[in-house]
């Protein structure tokens, strides 16, 4: 009837947020919240997660009203209506290790900050460049709100379903003046060396190449010797170059005979 299945219900059915044990998780045609051990305002942001799309900005504004979420809670609206769930996929590492993929969600905004918590400070600066130590809720927020077209960002999650945690994340960000892309990987030091990056950075260069970009870049320090590898054994169409002690990394795409029909057809 246009009306949404999931309301704001604190008021109505207090324990389904207050107790922990309550609800275990919760199904829709646009997905699974798993609720259980998830504090209050990860319960809400997973449950707006598979709300119907058309509903997602209203829930968002009635939780920050109760102050369930942050005040400046971030959600755009067109996200849900393109989550690419086409990319959920899953892989068998070494030493047995079940990894699996999926693009990342507003609601992972505390797992990814809890990964960011569990790296060494070099792996910080490898990855950002610069001696982070903090990871607040403003920038992590803005991190995993993104728009699948222009930013698309794949997670890895280990454990059973609804008790995993994320222990990866490869994202590409498209160039604005042309049709190339930043790419960047994330993984926790305990799942180095297993192939979960090379893997990440193989489907990345699928899914770009699937939305017509040209290829992808990235900038590697000089000491990042193991991300340096990835993209040489991930990729035979690597370029590198080196200046002012960073690698820069060139991979261009064979010509997508997909996307010269669509831009013929312009």
């Amino acid at each position: 009837q246009g009306e949404s299945n999931i309301n704001l219900s604190v008021e109505q059915y207090p324990n389904l947020f207050s107790l922990r044990e309550a609800v275990d998780a919760v199904v829709t045609e646009y997905g699974v919240a798993w609720l259980r051990g998830r504090s209050v305002r990860e319960r809400a942001m997973g449950l707006i997660d598979i709300a119907h799309p058309e509903n997602r900005i209203g829930l968002v504004d009635e939780a920050k009203e109760a102050r369930i979420l942050y005040a400046d809670q971030v959600y755009l609206e067109s996200a849900g209506k393109l989550y690419p769930a086409d990319i959920i996929t899953q892989h068998v590492f070494a030493n047995n290790v079940h990894i699996r993929f999926r693009p990342i969600k507003p609601s992972d905004e505390d797992e990814m900050r809890r990964l960011f918590y569990r790296f060494s400070d070099q792996a910080v600066y490898y990855r950002y460049f610069t001696p982070l130590k903090t990871m607040p809720h403003s920038r992590m927020q803005e991190y995993v709100n993104i728009d699948y077209q222009n930013t698309m960002s794949v997670v890895g999650l280990v454990g059973p379903q609804g008790e995993g945690h994320i222990v990866a994340e490869g994202r590409y960000v498209k160039h604005s003046d042309s049709a190339w892309a930043d790419l960047a990987f994330l993984v926790d030091e305990e799942y180095q060396g297993l192939g979960v990056a090379t893997y990440l950075f193989q489907l990345l260069m699928r899914v770009a190449k699937d939305r017509c970009l040209l290829g992808l870049t990235a900038d590697v320090l000089v000491g990042n010797k193991a991300m340096l590898r990835v993209f040489e054994k991930g990729s035979s169409k690597a370029e590198v170059h080196m200046e002012g002690g960073v690698y820069t990394v060139h991979i261009p795409f064979e010509d997508n005979p997909a996307c010269s029909i669509e831009e013929g057809e312009d």
